[in-house]
């Protein structure tokens, strides 16, 4: 499975697996054509990031491989913290 990292002015956001990055980069540049504009993504965790794309922010993307993680569904409604060694002291 793919992993997609954006990174946005030095700050890395892994993004949820279902993450479709040819939408993201034509969201993106469509934003810096017209000026600016928020581009919207869901990062592992399910959680929502919202970033102004604008003339002179730099952004690139990742690509790695990793194992797949079942939570990482894109539901913005069922957040979860990333896999840690806490989980497997107290499985649920």
């Amino acid at each position: 499975m793919q992993r997609i990292t954006i990174t946005v002015s030095d700050t890395p956001h892994p993004l949820a697996q279902d993450q479709d990055i040819g939408h993201i980069e034509a969201a993106a540049l469509a934003a810096v054509r017209g000026g600016g504009d928020i581009v919207k993504v869901t990062l592992y965790g399910n959680r929502e990031l919202a970033i102004l794309v604008s003339p002179g922010v730099p952004i690139t993307f990742e690509v790695a491989e990793v194992e797949e993680e079942p939570r990482d569904d894109g539901d913005l409604d069922h957040p979860f913290d990333p896999y840690s060694e806490f989980d497997d002291e107290y499985p649920m």
